[in-house]
């Protein structure tokens, strides 16, 4: 595990202790990977190799046996045939219904809603090319997440605007013929510059093809509506455990919240999302009963403890497993920082020892020494 990351990931990634002070039982982060590194050696005969999602969009858009790019005109048709097949298994006639996607695009690579986006072969509708623009723009908001992160902490905007043009120039030829690639580069590229005339604040080029500026306006924007409220997420998940313990009655049993109990029917939590389980942890109306509370806390440390792992050990860089941390922050609910202690100061720590790792890279970089290569620059990490 990279020396950087080690010293605050084993304070935030302990057990916690209850009101009382009494440690749950519920195994370190260490103690688990250590346990599950030796499972893993007495019955793992092989190696599994995971593809990065890069990769996956690389073979989505080749020619398996030749290992050559679609032309345009192949990836346009299958996406035309992606759409209608959505559209006959949905039961659907639009892409967008209500001013909500309405698809998943999730399986498609970053070229193929590219061309959609820009209406290749002139074979897509309105609502198919905002889609695809929402789904563009919602993949450039993801992987600009730690680095929006940063730039708030440090009031750098500048490396902001590298960051999404180093995105923007790892797109493929196809894309970068396109209008919506040349105005959002030229925006960036303008946006970068003002940036770095103006440091410490978020420049603003008023340009609505700015792609940063809509993620920054955005972040800004975002307020909880009703729907998706804390007393919402809580009335939720009380049905769904109202309607396992309602089942389990009527197998004449009753709802067990302890992995250790050998009678009764086991909780599961495998509709609950991260913040439904938070939310039922920091009770806020007194809903829940207290194995409730205790067992979905165990569900929640358990899953953070492996997004945290996975996030800090996945690439094998310092730099790429802070980043990847922040992202984890990003993504997380404010439910989810309050339970799991994830506070301005464990962020502005996983921030300060990125910052510190990348000055280090990029003065190696500028003149490698005997036995070592130049290290990467920032944009090896997104």
């Amino acid at each position: 595990m990279p020396t950087a990351i080690q010293p605050y990931l084993n304070s935030l990634l302990t057990p916690s202790r209850d009101a009382n002070g009494a440690d749950p039982g519920t195994p370190s982060l260490a103690q688990t990977l250590s346990d599950d590194e030796r499972a893993s050696s007495r019955n793992s005969p092989s190696t599994t190799v995971t593809l990065s999602d890069a990769a996956k969009a690389y073979v989505a858009r080749t020619d398996a046996s030749a290992g050559i790019e679609k032309p345009l005109s192949s990836i346009a048709k299958d996406a035309r045939a992606w759409f209608d097949e959505q559209y006959r298994t949905l039961d659907i006639s639009s892409a967008m219904l209500d001013g909500q996607v309405a698809v998943d695009f999730a399986g498609q690579s970053r070229e193929t809603l590219s061309a959609v986006a820009a209406n290749a072969r002139g074979l897509f509708s309105a609502d198919e090319r905002a889609a695809a623009g929402v789904a563009l723009q919602s993949r450039f908001d993801d992987a600009m997440a730690p680095h929006v992160v940063i730039a708030r902490h440090t009031s750098d905007y500048a490396d902001l605007y590298q960051a999404a043009s180093d995105y923007l120039d790892q797109a493929g030829a196809d894309e970068r013929t396109t209008k919506i690639w040349r105005d959002q580069k030229q925006a960036v590229v303008r946006g970068l510059a003002a940036a770095k005339a103006t440091p410490g604040e978020a420049p603003d080029i008023r340009d609505s093809n700015d792609p940063v500026r809509v993620l920054l306006d955005k972040a800004s924007d975002d307020t909880s509506d009703s729907d998706t409220s804390t007393a919402s997420v809580a009335a939720k998940a009380r049905a769904l455990l109202d309607a396992q313990i309602e089942d389990a009655r009527s197998d004449g049993t009753d709802l067990s919240f302890r992995p250790s109990r050998r009678t009764g029917q086991q909780v599961n939590f495998s509709d609950f999302d991260n913040r439904m389980l938070a939310v039922v942890v920091l009770d806020p109306d007194s809903e829940f009963s207290s194995a409730e509370t205790r067992a979905a806390k165990a569900e929640l440390d358990q899953r953070s403890r492996l997004a945290m792992f996975n996030a800090v050990t996945s690439g094998g860089d310092s730099a790429r497993g802070n980043l990847n941390l922040l992202q984890t922050y990003a993504t997380m609910s404010d439910e989810e920082k309050a339970v799991l202690g994830v506070t301005e100061e464990v962020t502005s720590r996983v921030v300060q020892n990125y910052r510190k790792i990348i000055s280090i890279q990029n003065a190696l970089g500028g003149g490698a020494t005997a036995g070592v290569g130049a290290r990467p620059s920032i944009s090896a990490y997104l």
